[in-house]
């Protein structure tokens, strides 16, 4: 089957309850239901849009999950490339990584949003990166990742050699961020959908500056149905604060 053109990914969204709730301030969902994907729900799905370049497993938190491995082995088996699993990482652990590593999982995004966050992770991030090496950080926008706070985590966390991507819609929400001044550092790419790559210090990260051109090529499989945009699914469960 070949892949389909014009459509970017899987958003597969596994459930929405989170060991972390209601804690961290960029979460996009207000409140955090039992509620639960069926994975025949999302196999379903899969079969009816076919092969897609990528897919993102995300939650609430995924890792919550027993049969999460379940999850990635379906996504594999309609993905080209890569499966991404995005978590707060604080369930990693030694068992769990090599299960989803031996399920097919070939990226792992780690969200944190202050430097307190990435410390207390930070042994759970490392030990995922050494069974899974395409192990990054991802840092949401919110006041705790925000000016001078965001450079002292970008600072640790590229210093301990994870790629990292500064998320949700950076510029847009800010305005420009100085980063040569700030680092310093030196724009190295753009890919033409307002994804840039930067260079600090021999380390290379990634900074949406405006990510809504992906969102209008995702297919979202959610507990509370499917979605071709990102912003119908946070309205449908109640977000206000990505609007």
């Amino acid at each position: 089957m070949a892949v389909k053109e014009g459509i970017f990914r899987y958003r597969v969204i596994t459930n929405l309850n989170c060991n972390m709730s209601p804690n961290c301030y960029f979460c996009y969902q207000p409140y955090k239901p039992n509620m639960y994907l069926d994975i025949e729900k999302a196999k379903d799905t899969m079969r009816k849009v076919g092969i897609l370049k990528r897919a993102t497993i995300m939650g609430g938190e995924s890792t919550l999950r027993e049969d999460l491995p379940d999850f990635i082995a379906l996504c594999k088996e309609y993905v080209s490339q890569n499966v991404c699993l995005v978590t707060n990482g604080i369930l990693l652990d030694e068992e769990k990584i090599l299960s989803y590593k031996e399920a097919g999982l070939t990226e792992v995004a780690i969200s944190i949003s202050s430097l307190q966050q990435y410390r207390d992770r930070r042994e759970q991030a490392l030990l995922c990166k050494k069974y899974i090496p395409n192990t990054r950080i991802n840092i949401p926008k919110c006041w705790e990742s925000t000016g001078d706070k965001l450079v002292e985590i970008l600072r640790e966390t590229l210093t301990d050699d994870f790629y990292v991507i500064v998320c949700e819609d950076l510029m847009g929400r800010y305005g420009e961020f100085d980063f040569e001044e700030k680092l310093p550092a030196v724009k190295i790419k753009d890919d033409g959908h307002n994804f840039f790559d930067y260079v600090w210090n021999g380390h290379q990260f990634g900074v949406f500056g405006h990510y809504s051109g992906y969102d209008d090529t995702d297919i979202i499989i959610t507990p509370v149905g499917n979605f071709c945009k990102w912003e119908k699914y946070c309205e449908k469960v109640g977000n206000t604060c990505l609007k």
